[in-house]
């Protein structure tokens, strides 16, 4: 009982997480380039479509995934809802990603940034592929495991904005190096966590 209670409690936190910062990102669908951080502004401005388009199909993956972890909602007749929200979050990370892919090719920081920012997204839709891939293939748990990471990667738009203010505020690092430093921050600890949850799993 402890143990699924402090699942519920992470869960909980989770979606609570995921809710705040989709709340906060979703002034970005204003439009309004008075929102926009200042050292990219210019660039959102000349990239309206591409910033519009990462931020919905981002915020569309970060709500809907923890509805995904339910688990009495993947049996019986809740299953078609799991099925069409999960193809709403997948079509939510490939909006998110390609999107992102694109606007980290002009991510404030340079080419540490760039390449942190690229990686995460190419690696947000692999995992998307391949999760998709297995569910396609009646591989129950492996799109299970696959979608674990993908939320991971997903989670990302949250652990970003937890890290940033911590990294200058508390730590006193300047804003470029702290952004530089949170490209990677922000999702590789993530793969990590999960990679370390499902390897205890596998062999408990």
């Amino acid at each position: 009982m402890a143990l699924k209670g402090m699942r519920s409690v992470g869960w909980g936190l989770m979606l609570f997480l995921a809710l705040s910062i989709a709340l906060v990102s979703s002034r970005y669908l204003m439009a309004d380039p008075e929102i926009y951080f200042p050292e990219q502004k210019l660039v959102y401005m000349a990239h309206t479509a591409a910033i519009l388009a990462h931020v919905a199909g981002s915020i569309i993956a970060l709500v809907l995934g923890p509805w995904q972890f339910i688990r009495r909602w993947r049996t019986g007749r809740r299953l078609a809802i799991h099925r069409w929200t999960g193809r709403i979050y997948l079509l939510g990370v490939v909006v998110g990603g390609l999107s992102g892919l694109y606007m980290a090719q002009l991510a404030y920081g340079g080419w540490i940034t760039t390449l942190g920012f690229t990686l995460l997204a190419l690696s947000w839709l692999a995992t998307a592929v391949m999760a998709y891939t297995r569910i396609r293939k009646k591989n129950v748990p492996a799109h299970q495991r696959w979608m674990i990471r993908n939320y991971a990667l997903t989670f990302a738009a949250v652990t970003l904005r937890l890290h940033l203010p911590l990294l200058t505020a508390v730590l006193g690092l300047e804003f470029v190096t702290a952004y530089r430093t949170v490209a990677w921050l922000a999702w590789v600890p993530n793969l990590l966590i999960v990679e370390w949850f499902l390897y205890r799993r596998a062999t408990q």
